[in-house]
């Protein structure tokens, strides 16, 4: 190559890479000025990540005015540091957590902290998206609900709230069905940049509208399909139950203040209604408080925030009418002989709870670090068994 090639070669690059940088540019904003603001937004901000509580609209949750402290007891060395995870080379804990993109590791016994590790720049403080672990906290309020006498039964249609869907097969979709999710909705949980699961996370206004636009793809009932748009049906009929109080506010009152949460969090909007499938965030320590309200079965200090029945349906196994063990109430279970059960969410967001030993772990993070679902399984079941007396 004759000399000045390089540079040649290296300018017509750096040419062409500033041109398709413009050109995307351009296209961003044709989609924002022409009113596609959704795909825009897509464009703009890319691939879902812990932090874009901070880039859609929130409603705040503030600490509660009585905060529940766990005793301290992780200088006491109660976790064993040594621990195998098929397909993974290190051999102790600290090495795992710090390599793969850990925010947080939390793990509690009998509400002391035995152990509470934070990880790349994150503090007892800072909030994270708990992503689909929202869910399992929308189950509770639906819960919390039906106590209220809200909402009648799980055993309700859905177009006793909501009427609009009324002729379209809905009258045989139960609020039971929408928890379950074996509704038979036609949603495609999926990464499809165009697909309806991208476009709801990022558009604006828009979640009661498109889910009363929700068809059904087969009989209610007959099978197990995970998909985020039960979860929207959910909380678009919750939202008309609570008569104008919005479901932050319901969850400040009947779960957040009476859990002592010690931190405040946001749930974030579509600019009306909150994101119940993805969007709730929160610290380590209050996700915690979660799980461990569902460990004490639905009781929290001297009062109850959840009755007891609601929080069995959630951690016990039936497979009844197309359900399946590993989905109950939209609460996980991770191994089907066993009464370990969590909530989970995108990037690896755990909330793990241990019944036969009283334990709850928690993993926050910004991925899952190279393990996969079956590996962060394996590894939490392990953290949760191993707590030395």
């Amino acid at each position: 190559m004759p000399r000045g090639s390089y540079a040649f070669v290296a300018r017509d690059f750096l040419e062409r890479r500033w041109a398709a940088l413009r050109i995307l540019n351009v296209v961003v904003s044709i989609f924002l000025l022409c009113g596609c603001g959704t795909y825009g937004r897509m464009l703009l901000h890319g691939f879902s990540g812990v932090e874009d509580y901070r880039i859609f609209p929130g409603r705040e949750i503030k600490a509660s005015p009585k905060p529940f402290y766990f005793t301290d007891k992780t200088m006491e060395e109660h976790i064993s540091d040594h621990l195998s995870i098929p397909g993974h080379d290190a051999t102790d804990l600290e090495t795992i957590l710090r390599g793969n993109g850990t925010l947080a590791f939390l793990v509690i016994q009998d509400d002391a902290l035995l152990y509470e590790r934070y990880y790349n720049g994150f503090t007892p403080e800072s909030i994270s998206l708990g992503f689909s672990m929202t869910k399992s906290v929308l189950s509770l309020l639906v819960g919390c609900a039906i106590e209220d006498g809200l909402i009648g039964s799980v055993e309700d249609p859905i177009t006793r709230y909501l009427p609009e869907l009324r002729g379209h097969g809905f009258e045989k979709v139960t609020i039971r069905h929408l928890l379950m999710s074996t509704s038979g909705l036609d949603y495609a949980e999926n990464d499809n940049p165009f697909g309806i699961h991208a476009y709801m996370y990022y558009c604006e206004k828009c979640i009661e509208r498109r889910s009363l636009a929700f068809r059904l793809d087969e009989e209610p009932g007959t099978r197990f399909v995970y998909k985020s748009g039960d979860n929207m049906l959910l909380a678009t009929a919750l939202r008309r139950a609570l008569h104008g109080e919005t479901i932050t506010a319901y969850l400040q009152r009947r779960v957040w203040n009476p859990l002592g949460m010690e931190n405040g969090g946001i749930w974030s909007t579509d600019g009306e209604q909150e994101k119940s499938w993805c969007c709730l965030a929160a610290t380590a320590r209050d996700f915690a408080k979660i799980g461990m309200l569902y460990l004490h079965g639905g009781q929290w200090g001297n009062g109850r925030v959840v009755n007891e029945e609601w929080v069995r349906n959630s951690t016990t196994v039936t497979e009844d009418n197309g359900a399946s063990w590993k989905y109950q109430f939209q609460w996980w279970h991770p191994f089907r002989d066993n009464s370990q059960y969590m909530m989970s969410g995108h990037l690896g967001q755990f909330v793990f709870v241990n019944p036969e030993t009283q334990v709850v772990v928690v993993r926050l993070g910004t991925n899952r670090g190279g393990l996969s679902p079956e590996q962060w399984r394996d590894l939490l079941a392990f953290v949760s068994d191993a707590v030395r007396p």
